[in-house]
């Protein structure tokens, strides 16, 4: 019986390391959100090696500050604004073999965060097929200036997980089993030890 106990115990504590596992690597914010990369200029680019846990669809967003002067930091908040940013991730080893590369020609505004004073906008879907390093390359063709106050103001670009927020409750509740797990199974263990001695 006492064995029994134990290696129940021992599959328990396993089970709980394994819900952690899972839940720090897909559910961190490393794998949600990936990149975080500063706005480029007219004719400049920027480039960025990420990782990511498993596959998933991906937007491009953009953070732009409001500007305490000008409303909504001189960009529209509902209209779309109009661009010119070349998007190119590709696998960064040759056996994944994947390469994508797309036109930005509208970010769309969805909403604002007057805590940290920006406006969100959202561009294209991307989708990764698998598990792996990649890298990114964003290229800003804007030599008209239709992003000029972005340029200005500055910016970030970003790569976020199109099903982060659905999962998010999730990976929670796989955080509580996990560590209810592991307690669980530490707990078991005292005591079969505590018996172990009382027969002795």
């Amino acid at each position: 019986m006492k064995n029994i106990l134990f290696w129940l115990a021992l599959v328990v504590l396993i089970l709980g390391f394994i819900c952690l596992h899972v839940r720090y690597t897909r559910g961190s914010n490393e794998n949600g959100n990936p990149v975080n990369l500063p706005f480029p200029g007219a004719g400049l680019s920027v480039a960025y090696p990420f990782y990511i846990e498993n596959e998933g669809k991906f937007e491009i967003r953009l953070s732009v500050p409001i500007l305490e002067d000008v409303p909504l930091g001189g960009i529209p908040q509902k209209l779309p604004i109009k661009s010119k940013i070349k998007v190119t991730i590709r696998s960064l080893y040759e056996e994944n073999n994947f390469k994508n590369t797309q036109y930005i020609e509208e970010f769309w505004n969805y909403g604002n965060s007057e805590s940290l004073r920006v406006n969100l906008f959202r561009g294209a879907t991307i989708e990764l097929p698998r598990k792996g390093d990649y890298k990114i390359e964003i290229v800003n063709e804007d030599y008209d200036g239709i992003l000029d106050n972005c340029s200005k103001t500055g910016g970030m670009i970003k790569l976020v997980r199109d099903e982060k927020l659905e999962t998010g409750l999730f990976y929670a509740l796989l955080n509580i089993f996990g560590y209810a797990c592991i307690t669980i199974s530490l707990i078991g263990m005292v005591i079969i030890r505590i018996l172990e001695n009382r027969k002795k």
